[in-house]
């Protein structure tokens, strides 16, 4: 009776364990220095991406000079990242004149925008079950 209690208890535990989401790789490259911070924000689809949506999932990281890896548990779907390298630590990406960024950044699909912001669309992906990859070169 004791083993058939634990059979039920176990199988019970089994079947109803959430599936842990699948991971999202992101490698922030070309970092030029080691000072300040790495700020990664991922995104869902949103209008005014990125400077009017807010992130569904951040991550602040010691730059070093190279690559660093920040690493997202999400469920499957569509997303876009946002990376910029804070160099003097003040939480924000310092900008020029127009609003052009004084800070070294980059966007998913290593889309460089020319004239206008950048769109969800342009940087967008799929996270899969099997998990996703980025590289994002920081300029």
């Amino acid at each position: 009776m004791g083993m058939l209690l634990f059979l039920l208890a176990a199988t019970r535990l089994f079947l109803f364990t959430a599936p842990e989401n699948p991971k999202l790789t992101v490698d922030v490259q070309n970092i030029g220095s080691s000072k300040g911070t790495i700020r990664v924000a991922v995104y869902r689809p949103c209008t005014g991406f990125p400077e009017k949506c807010t992130p569904l999932d951040t991550q602040t990281l010691p730059a070093r000079t190279g690559t660093v890896r920040a690493t997202f548990s999400l469920p499957p779907g569509p997303y876009a990242v946002a990376v910029y390298h804070d160099q003097n630590a003040n939480g924000k990406l310092d900008k020029r004149l127009f609003g052009i960024p004084k800070e070294p950044y980059g966007l998913s699909n290593n889309f460089r925008p020319k004239l206008s912001p950048p769109k969800f669309a342009d940087c967008q992906f799929e996270v899969i079950p099997d998990g996703k990859r980025v590289d994002i070169r920081v300029e």
